[in-house]
């Protein structure tokens, strides 16, 4: 399994509309795409940074040229810009379940 973690650097004014597109993206992606799911985080810096788990890069590559031929995104529009994209070989997953978290958590 591979995963890549993204970075975006948003405006104030648009932060709500990503947030809210990169969720409904990243659904589609998984639903009709193949993509394995995907965690949006907020870095001390204010840069969105979301780590996302994939077959294979030829699949998240086939995933993002489908889904784009389709829709739009805050990125072709402008409202986002793509600071890094890291790609990850996963060597060992300790990663606890959303579900499965202590209470301390929550």
């Amino acid at each position: 399994m591979h995963a890549a973690i993204y970075r975006w650097r948003v405006a104030p004014e648009n932060e709500d509309d990503f947030r809210r597109r990169w969720h409904d993206i990243t659904l589609d992606i998984m639903r009709d795409h193949g993509g394995g799911g995907s965690r949006l985080h907020r870095a001390e810096n204010g840069d969105f940074v979301a780590y996302a788990r994939w077959p294979s890069k030829e699949a998240r590559d086939k995933a993002f040229s489908d889904y784009s031929a389709k829709h739009s995104t805050p990125q072709r529009e402008g409202r986002a810009e793509l600071i890094e994209e890291i790609w990850l070989e996963i060597e060992d997953d300790l990663l606890i379940p959303e579900a499965e978290l202590p209470e301390r958590f929550r």
